[in-house]
C-alpha cells in the first residue's frame, strides 16, 4: 500500500489548494447564515429562521463533501504539508487558518443563539405554569372546582 506522499504529483498541489480555498469561501457563507439567524433569533423570526437552518445545512454538506476530499483532507494536508512547494504550503496554511477561525466564530455564534433560545423556551414554561395556577387562569384549567363538561344527548 502506498501513503498519501508516494501518491502526490505536481497537479495535486493547486488542487489541494483549490480545495481549501473552498472550503475556506463556504466557512465564510457559514458564518455570514450564523449571523442572520442570531439576527432572526433576536427579532424571533422563527419562520425564516427555519429557512436559514435548511440553507446551512446545504453548506455544512459541502464542507462534508469537501472535508472527504483526498480521502480525507485532514489526514492527507498532515502527510503532505511538509511535501509542498513552500509557496504552496503557506497558502494552503493560509486557507486552513482562515477557515479554522470562521469556524470558531460561528460555533460561538451558535452556542449564544443556543442559550437565547433555551432562555425564552424557559420563560415560556414558566409563564405557562403561572397561568395554569393562576386563579384567573384558562377557565376550566387547573382549577378543582370548575364545572365539568355536559355532553348533550342529540337522540333525546
Amino acid at each position: 500500500m502506498t501513503s498519501a506522499t508516494e501518491q502526490l504529483d505536481p497537479t495535486q498541489q493547486p488542487d489541494l489548494l483549490d480545495v481549501l480555498q473552498r472550503r475556506r469561501e463556504f466557512c465564510r457563507a457559514m458564518l455570514e447564515l450564523s449571523r442572520q439567524q442570531a439576527s432572526l433569533i433576536d427579532d424571533g423570526n422563527f419562520t425564516e429562521l427555519l429557512q436559514l437552518i435548511a440553507q446551512k445545512q446545504r453548506v455544512l454538506e459541502h464542507l462534508a463533501e469537501l472535508g472527504r476530499s483526498f480521502g480525507g483532507i485532514v489526514n492527507f494536508w498532515k502527510s503532505i504539508r511538509n511535501q509542498l512547494a513552500a509557496d504552496v504550503r503557506s497558502r494552503c496554511q493560509s486557507a486552513i487558518d482562515d477557515a479554522e477561525s470562521l469556524l470558531a466564530e460561528s460555533m460561538a455564534l451558535e452556542k449564544q443563539g443556543t442559550a437565547v433560545l433555551a432562555q425564552r423556551r424557559d420563560e415560556t414554561q414558566g409563564r405557562l405554569k403561572e397561568i395554569g395556577e393562576s386563579p384567573h387562569g384558562l377557565p376550566g384549567v387547573g382549577h378543582g372546582n370548575a364545572p365539568r363538561p355536559r355532553f348533550l344527548d342529540a337522540s333525546r
